[in-house]
C-alpha cells in the first residue's frame, strides 16, 4: 500500500525501506512544489501526520515529514531539501491542521519559514527572541546529507544532493492556500493534480 500512496507524485528519489532498520517503509525526496500535492495525496489515503521537523545539514535545511496509517501501518517520510539562503518551505497546515504547531516550532528553532502559513508567530520562544534560532549549528558541526541516512534506507546517493538543491532553487514555493490539492476532512479532492 505504501508505494501506491504516492502514485503519480513526481519524486526526486523514492526508496522502499526496512522498518526494522529505519522505522520507515518508504522514503521520498521531493522538490518543494511537490510537497503539498504529496501531503494531500496521503491525506486522501487516510494517512495521519506524525510530525514535521527540520534537519540542518551542510547543503541546507532538510524538511522531514513523517506519516503513518492506522489501518495499514507503514511509516512514510517525505523529505525536502532547501538552500540556506532561501529557508522557506510551503505550508501543509491547511491540509493537515496539526502541522501548524510543528511548522511554527521549526521556525522558532531553525528560522525556516512556511509560505502560506496563517500564523508564523513564535510558538515557544519569547517575542524578543524571535530572530534567535537555538538549534542552528555552526558550519563545522554540520554533516552532509549523504552522511546522515545510509544508502538503501531512504538515503540519498552522493549525486542526488545537487539534483535536490537544483529542484529547490527552481521551485516557486507555493504560498497561498489556493493551490491546496486536498481537503482537511480526509477526502481527496477532484482537484488533486500530483503529476
Amino acid at each position: 500500500m505504501t508505494l501506491d500512496a504516492l502514485r503519480d507524485v513526481p519524486v526526486l528519489r523514492l526508496e522502499e525501506c526496512s522498518p526494522n532498520v529505519s522505522g520507515l517503509t518508504l522514503a521520498a525526496y521531493l522538490a518543494p512544489e511537490e510537497l503539498r500535492p504529496a501531503a494531500a495525496k496521503l491525506l486522501g489515503k487516510a494517512y495521519f501526520l506524525e510530525d514535521v521537523s527540520v534537519v540542518e545539514v551542510s547543503e541546507g535545511f532538510l524538511g522531514v515529514y513523517h506519516f503513518d496509517h492506522f489501518d495499514a501501518p507503514g511509516r512514510i517520510a517525505l523529505r525536502v531539501l532547501i538552500p540556506k539562503d532561501a529557508p522557506e518551505l510551503p505550508t501543509i497546515s491547511d491540509i493537515y491542521q496539526g502541522a501548524s504547531w510543528h511548522e511554527r516550532e521549526c521556525r522558532d528553532f531553525f528560522g525556516v519559514t512556511f509560505a502560506g502559513h496563517e500564523n508564523m508567530t513564535p510558538l515557544l520562544l519569547a517575542a524578543e527572541d524571535a530572530e534567535f534560532h537555538p538549534l542552528r549549528k555552526g558550519d563545522k558541526a554540520l554533516k552532509s546529507l549523504t552522511d546522515l541516512v545510509p544508502d538503501g534506507e531512504g538515503g540519498p546517493q552522493a549525486g542526488d544532493v545537487a539534483a535536490f538543491l537544483a529542484a529547490a532553487e527552481e521551485s516557486e514555493a507555493p504560498g497561498t492556500p489556493s493551490d491546496v490539492t486536498g481537503s482537511a476532512d480526509g477526502h481527496e479532492s477532484d482537484e488533486v493534480s500530483a503529476t
